[in-house]
């Protein structure tokens, strides 16, 4: 049988033995202390995730793509490989990511609708891809408002909703 004696005392026995000033500030302590490792911790779990792969090392050869070494549906092993942020979730940006758009839609109409924001510069249809396009500001504020604004909007005959959301950076 092991037997190993606490660091520091518990709260029961401080309160037992001590006044309440004394119990007060043990624990502000131990919480301090607690906040304090947590933080750490934290920071220690940010580095591994920044830090590069074993494989990165000079005498280990040329390293291999991701993508090839993992499988089908199986999690990346990778644990610098960031998680995908869901769309809705990606922080604000000046350039919107505008889907679903009627396939009648051209720059000048789509001008006509996020031309009415705050510092509009252009709209950018991708070529080859239909129903997508970038709407471009000159300042954060703006692209917020007009996502905010246009977010769900109806367009064309079939009553199209459009996707409005913030860039990839």
């Amino acid at each position: 049988m092991l037997l190993d004696y606490a660091k520091t005392q518990s709260d029961a026995t401080v309160q037992r033995e001590g006044n309440p000033e004394e119990f007060e500030s043990h624990k502000r302590r131990r919480l301090a202390e607690k906040d304090r490792k947590q933080a750490h911790e934290a920071a220690e779990a940010q580095k591994k995730l920044k830090r590069p792969a074993a494989s990165n090392a000079p005498d280990s050869g040329p390293a291999r793509p991701i993508k090839a070494s993992r499988g089908a549906g199986l999690k990346s092993s990778n644990p610098g490989a960031g998680a995908v942020v869901p769309e809705e979730y990606l922080p604000p940006n000046k350039i919107l990511f505008v889907q679903n758009l009627p396939e009648d839609y051209d720059v000048d109409s789509l001008t006509s609708i996020f031309g009415r924001f705050e510092g509009f510069r252009e709209v950018r249809l991708v070529p080859g891809r239909r129903g997508i396009a970038f709407v471009e500001y000159e300042a954060e504020a703006g692209a917020i408002s007009a996502k905010e604004n246009t977010a769900g909007m109806t367009l064309g005959e079939d009553s199209k909703f459009i996707k409005v959301v913030y860039q990839r950076q």
